[in-house]
């Protein structure tokens, strides 16, 4: 099921650009950019959410238990205006950036009153965003997109589905309408999802509207994850780099610890932060997982890290297509090498005891706070750090302040007031540029590598899928699928992108260009995460069992992974 990643040679930035960045200074420039995206001659936004000249349309949102309100276009229109400016001097298809107010959606119009349903696992401030996004698209179209962010996703839709949950087969798209428990489209986490979705019958090809735009913006990699039976099902939308560790550049100066350059070096670091500390009021590691039915996935993305970066891409591929059982050798030596790393007695705030009862938004306080030094997250996990946190360099320079989106005063490129780094757990917001930063600096270095030349990261995608024909799901769709969303979104903040139609200096932070450079680099050998793409029930679910029992202790490394393997479907 998994599809293998294809390394492949582009650009001049790599895994080793990356590192270096990390020991100075980030610069605006890079080898392999599309230019600077900061200018206003540069920027891909469509005009003002405020433009006149497009139909009304009404609101009915849902993003789990968060209401989007009227303050968020206001926030969306200031944010991209000031990140990307007002016009572009690019050309594009559909919807091109050089047109100004709704004209820009000209394309797109036609379907006034229709509402289109958009299910996904964005919640918090993420579902804010992706709301914020549309909010123009909505106003001049005259479509009510309406979104809900669930945790329960995957079992939502297969329940919508009509198919035998037990196979997983048994529905039939027969329909132009979506089945009636089911939204018009959905932005499902895992490539095995997506797989899983088709299997049931009840997800429809991309058109061929939408296909082109897939293929204009992203390379063959990420696309032939939504390919089945040689048909294109799944759109690539988003996309984080998950090789990364968060960590503050001024404790780390103020101690006089160093950005680790090597997997040795991690060790090394680690035992000195715990030697330095040895009353505990200062741990190496911060580590959250708890997060409700998808608990597990922080100590599945550890495993799969430290395979890569421990054994290399050959060893990660022969694991992760299945070549080899998932309790291998190999893979239960990188399981261990987590366990020592990080689970050891005085290396992980709150004891290992406590992994699976802290939430990784409370691992990322944890951070902040300064209780312990470094945090195994994506380049997306910035939208989740306290409010007040400032993303910086590596340098703890151009700080842009964590904030959620409000009425005025923190678009990008304006003050925000900050009031530091809120310590309450789970609270998420999205991070926006700003000239003061009253917060905790946080920033981010790849996870370093045995082999100091590795160019191999470990990548996370969200597709797109549709359950409706509509023509008004399909014009939400070509929206979604456009260089001019993902650029959008992209200055928003939190995102990071492998749409090569994307500047990656439109992204407010530091740590989102590098990510982006990152992803678009043709020089990065890209590995696709694992559990993410296996079958459904081994690799969003056992394993993430097994690992879950293994952090407490109540499992070795053999008897979880052993769990996992399993679970694998057996060849009838």
């Amino acid at each position: 099921m998994r599809q293998s990643p294809l390394p492949v040679s582009h650009h001049n930035f790599t895994r080793k650009n990356l590192v270096e960045d990390t020991g100075r200074a980030a610069t605006s420039e890079s080898a392999g950019s599309a230019g600077s995206a900061g200018s206003a001659g540069s920027a891909g936004s469509a005009g003002s959410a405020g433009s006149a000249g497009g139909p009304a349309a009404g609101r009915r949102r849902r993003s789990g238990r968060l209401r989007r309100t009227g303050r968020l276009l206001a926030a969306a229109s200031a944010l991209t205006l000031a990140a990307v400016g007002t016009a572009a001097c690019s050309a594009g298809g559909a919807g091109s950036a050089s047109a100004t107010g709704c004209a820009a959606y000209r394309a797109y119009q036609g379907h006034e009153g229709t509402t289109v349903t958009v299910s996904s696992s964005l919640t918090g401030t993420e579902a804010e965003r992706f709301e914020a996004s549309v909010a123009e698209f909505e106003k001049c179209t005259g479509i009510d997109v309406e979104h809900t962010g669930t945790t329960e996703l995957r079992s939502q839709l297969l329940n919508g589905s009509g198919a035998d949950l037990s196979t997983s087969k048994g529905a039939s798209p027969s329909s132009q309408d979506a089945p009636e428990n089911l939204p018009d489209l959905a932005i499902v986490p895992q490539p095995g999802m997506v797989a899983e979705l088709v299997d049931t019958g009840v997800v429809h090809p991309l058109s061929n509207a939408v296909n082109s735009n897939v293929e204009a913006g992203w390379d063959r990699h990420w696309i032939q994850v939504g390919i089945h039976a040689s048909v294109p099902y799944a759109a690539p939308l988003m996309a984080s780099v998950k090789s990364l560790v968060w960590y503050s550049p001024d404790a780390f100066a103020k101690a006089g610890y160093k950005v680790p350059a090597t997997w040795a070096e991690l060790e090394s670091l680690t035992r000195k932060v715990r030697a330095d500390h040895p009353d505990g009021s200062v741990t190496p590691w911060c580590v959250g997982a708890s997060d409700g039915e998808s608990t597990g996935w922080v100590m599945t993305d550890w495993l799969e890290d430290a395979l890569l970066s421990t054994q290399g891409p050959g060893a990660y591929e022969t694991w992760a297509s299945h070549r080899v059982p998932v309790d291998s050798s190999g893979a239960v030596e990188a399981l261990d090498a987590v366990g020592s790393l990080v689970l050891a007695d005085g290396n992980v705030a709150g004891g290992r005891g406590s992994i699976i009862s802290r939430t990784p938004e409370q691992a990322g306080a944890d951070l902040v706070k300064g209780s312990c030094l470094m945090l195994h997250a994506s380049s997306s996990f910035e939208s989740r750090f306290p409010e007040g946190t400032a993303i910086t360099d590596a340098d703890g320079a151009n700080p842009v302040t964590v904030t959620a989106p409000s009425p005025s005063g923190d678009a990008a490129g304006e003050a925000a007031s900050s009031t530091g780094a809120d310590e309450a757990a789970g609270q998420t917001a999205g991070a926006t540029a700003s000239s003061t930063s009253n917060g905790a600096k946080v920033s981010a270095f790849v996870t370093p590598a045995a082999d100091r030349g590795s160019d191999a990261v470990l990548v996370g995608t969200d597709y797109l899928v549709a359950f409706s024909r509509s023509e008004a799901a399909n014009a939400v769709m070509e929206y979604l699928t456009s260089q001019d969303w993902a650029r959008k979104r992209m200055a928003m903040g939190g995102m990071a992108t492998a749409h090569q139609g994307v500047e990656p200096d439109l992204a407010p932070s530091d740590v989102g260009r590098r990510a982006t450079r990152l992803l678009q680099s043709r020089q990065t050998t890209i590995e696709m995460d694992a559990s993410d793409s296996m079958p459904v029930a081994v690799g969003s679910s056992a394993m993430w069992l097994g690992l879950s029992r293994w952090s407490t202790g109540a499992m070795t490394s053999q008897e979880a992974l052993a769990q996992a393997e399993s679970a694998w479907p057996k060849q009838k």
